[in-house]
């Protein structure tokens, strides 16, 4: 799991003129990890004037994570989006494929966003090209970068991606959502849990450009580390560079823990434990998939007995008191 500090990379050219060095001492100064720099969209490579792999493999030796990221579509057939054509979910999932190959990568993120919606069915599309990266990449880390609250976006794929991805990097960016900064955090957490979907860790992403101020980037910050974020990243580099700098010493500022670190009491451990096991089996039981649901069922099970409490009766039988611990 990935955590720290991130920048998002559109367009590498109008990031200090695609200068390796610079750019890499611009993160180290605002004490970032490193970035997600585009590199696919729609199935197609994304041009940033020089080669993925040359730009990734520069930063990294000047000591920042570069980790690719890619847009997609999730369609059946190609189609023209905002000027140019995009492909299938297979060529989505076979140009990421190909492109971590080519880079020797160890994490990917894939954003899927409103475009998707439009597919004619997102979540199965999702599913196909996800097995696909996973059966050829089996170690690759995947993470991905959706709209912030599912309840407003259910054709989405977010069960699909839980099931794949180690993170969702929700793009909660407070000046979109036009609220204030504690409530654009709020409100994704508070989405993504009522609709089950804390079956892995949240990483928001943040806007960091035009209006935004640094009093607000460090609001919205401290409001995502309360909810237990240990990973956070800004969109996008090239618009705090040239529209916003001075957010880049407000991004200095954040203050991030250590995903390790548990300055809690035991009492407050168990709760937080006892938290994560419900937020679990209730992400399971809400997933849609009857595999995942019976899963739920014989853990809850298992944690009765563990707990001396009857079990509880499947449909149709009466309940009957089972041992109080299961023998050692």
């Amino acid at each position: 799991m990935l955590h720290g500090k991130w920048l998002w990379i559109w367009n590498w050219r109008r990031c200090l003129d695609g200068d390796s060095l610079a750019v890499a001492r611009r993160l180290k100064d605002a004490d970032c990890a490193g970035v997600f720099l585009k590199a696919g969209d729609g199935g197609h490579d994304f041009a940033q004037g020089a080669p993925i792999a040359e730009i990734i493999a520069s930063l990294q030796a000047a000591g920042v994570r570069a980790i690719p990221w890619f847009y997609w579509y999730l369609y059946d057939e190609p189609f023209y989006c905002y000027g140019a054509q995009a492909l299938t979910w297979q060529e989505e999932a076979e140009n990421l494929i190909a492109t971590c190959v080519r880079l020797g990568a160890a994490a990917a993120v894939i954003d899927v966003e409103a475009e998707s919606e439009k597919a004619a069915d997102p979540e199965a599309n999702a599913d196909r090209a996800l097995s696909l990266v996973k059966a050829r990449l089996p170690d690759l880390d995947l993470y991905y970068a959706p709209l912030p609250q599912p309840n407003y976006h259910r054709r989405l794929p977010y069960r699909v991606c839980n099931r794949y991805c180690r993170a969702a990097l929700p793009q909660a960016y407070h000046n979109a959502m036009q609220v204030a900064p504690e409530e654009a955090v709020a409100l994704c957490y508070d989405a993504f849990a009522a609709e089950g979907l804390l079956t892995v860790p949240l990483a928001p992403a943040g806007g960091a450009y035009g209006s935004v101020t640094p009093e607000e980037l460090g609001r919205w910050a401290r409001a995502a580390v309360e909810r237990g974020a240990t990973m956070l990243s800004w969109w996008s580099f090239e618009h705090i560079d040239t529209e916003c700098p001075q957010l880049w010493d407000a991004i200095a500022r954040v203050e991030l823990p250590e995903p390790e670190e548990t300055e809690m009491d035991e009492d407050a451990r168990k709760q937080a434990q006892a938290c994560a096991v419900r937020q679990r089996l209730a992400g399971l039981i809400l997933s849609g998939d009857p595999a995942l649901a019976e899963q739920a069922y014989r853990e809850m099970q298992y944690l009765r007995l563990l707990a001396g409490l009857p079990l509880v009766p499947e449909k149709g039988e009466s309940a009957a008191p089972g041992p109080s611990r299961p023998a050692n």
